[in-house]
Parts: structure tokens; C-alpha cells; sequence
């Protein structure tokens, strides 16, 4: 009899520390939603690093990618109630780091964009000027009336661009929005001229812009076209 007694309580013992080795239904699924957590942080991760052209933090996602791989294919139900937590705790610490990662990268994105919209503001005309105006030329700024710009000086270094001449490789700069321009010059006596453009954005790109003076109406003017058009 003592001895069924003692097999019983063997048994007994030994149910119950089988019963602790495994985890609880409710251990299990807490395990599974951290897992799905740590999918969705990732793959939020992935998404936003293709809409950018930084690739600075590829390393990083690519070596918490491979972290979550490890959990990938776990049965949560054939772990152990000790390891269950260790693997909760870890996969909870990797969702933390991709929030990390995911603020990094919105901060970049929404760098980025706003690059992109300032770019977006602003046309690049490429053109070049030949000067017809009987004299020589020491200053050339375009002017943005509706903004009130100025461009930098087209004549850099002291450059002088002489009467008959084509200054080449200019690249305009203009404000989308703005309609109206005009070019302000100068002499090499230091005399200044007001050139009425118009609006730029109808300008044809690598057009040239011929500088012209009427000395009888004291009128300086532009006209556009090719290099040979006169």
C-alpha cells in the first residue's frame, strides 16, 4: 500500500512539473501577437525605406531582419514556459528598435519630400546671352519681380563679357509660381540697364537671349531664339 502511495505521488510530481515545462494557452497567444507586431513593425520598416533615396540605414534594417527570421517559424506551443518569456522579451525588444529605425526613417522621408517640393517650385532653364548692346557688360542678375530676387552675378570672377560676344552655360533658376522677370545690367562704366523679360517660363530651354540697346530711345531690350537667328 505505501508503496502505491509513493508511485501515485510520483506521478502526481511528475504531471504537475510537466504542466510547468509548457506554456498556457494565454502565454502562447501573447507570444503569437508580439510575433505579428514585429511583422507589421518590419514590414511598415521595408515600405518606407523604398520611398527614400537615403540607404544609410540598410545595415541596420538588414540585421534586424535577420533577427526576426529566428522567430519566423516557431511553435510557441513546443517551447518551453521559460523560453516563451525569453523569446517574448527579445522579440519585444526588436519591435522597439524598428520603432527606432521607422522614426529615422519618417524624419528622412519627410526631409526628402520637402526637398522635393522646394525643387519642384523651382524651373531650371538652361540658355546663353549674346551681347548686342554696343558696349561691354561687367553685371548680369535676373530679377524676380514677384518675389523680389535677385540671382547671382552671370559674370563671375571680375568676368566681362564684351559687346559681339556669347556668354555660355547659363543656367536660369526661376520660381515657378513668378510670372514676371526682368535682367538688370551694368556697363563697364558702371552704368546700369533695366531688360524687361516677361515671363520665363515660357522660354524654350537652351534658347539664346540677344541683349540689344537703342541708343536714340535709350531702350534696352531682349529678344529670344537660336545662336545664328539675328
Amino acid at each position: 500500500m505505501r508503496q502505491k502511495k509513493i508511485v501515485l505521488i510520483t506521478s502526481m510530481l511528475m504531471a504537475v512539473l510537466l504542466m510547468g515545462c509548457k506554456p498556457s494557452a494565454e502565454k502562447i497567444s501573447q507570444a503569437q501577437g508580439v510575433r505579428d507586431q514585429l511583422v507589421e513593425v518590419r514590414s511598415k520598416a521595408e515600405e518606407t525605406y523604398l520611398d527614400i533615396a537615403d540607404t544609410s540605414l540598410r545595415p541596420e534594417l538588414d540585421s534586424l531582419g535577420v533577427q526576426v527570421a529566428e522567430f519566423a517559424d516557431t511553435d510557441f506551443s513546443e517551447v518551453s514556459s521559460k523560453k516563451i518569456d525569453e523569446e517574448i522579451t527579445k522579440m519585444t525588444e526588436l519591435v522597439g528598435q524598428y520603432e527606432e529605425v521607422q522614426s529615422k526613417l519618417d524624419g528622412t522621408y519627410s526631409e526628402e519630400a520637402s526637398v522635393k517640393q522646394e525643387e519642384a517650385r523651382h524651373l531650371k532653364i538652361n540658355t546663353y546671352i549674346i551681347n548686342k548692346m554696343g558696349f561691354d557688360l561687367s553685371s548680369i542678375k535676373l530679377y524676380d519681380m514677384n518675389t523680389d530676387t535677385y540671382s547671382e552675378n552671370y559674370l563671375v570672377n571680375g568676368e566681362i563679357l564684351s559687346n559681339g560676344y556669347t556668354l555660355m552655360g547659363i543656367v536660369m533658376e526661376v520660381n515657378a509660381d513668378s510670372t514676371d522677370w526682368v535682367f538688370v545690367v551694368k556697363s563697364t562704366t558702371d552704368t546700369e540697364y533695366t531688360i524687361p523679360l516677361g515671363d520665363l517660363r515660357e522660354l524654350t530651354d537652351g534658347a539664346a537671349l540677344t541683349f540689344e540697346y537703342d541708343n536714340e530711345s535709350s531702350i534696352a531690350s531682349v529678344s529670344t531664339g537660336g545662336y545664328f537667328s539675328e
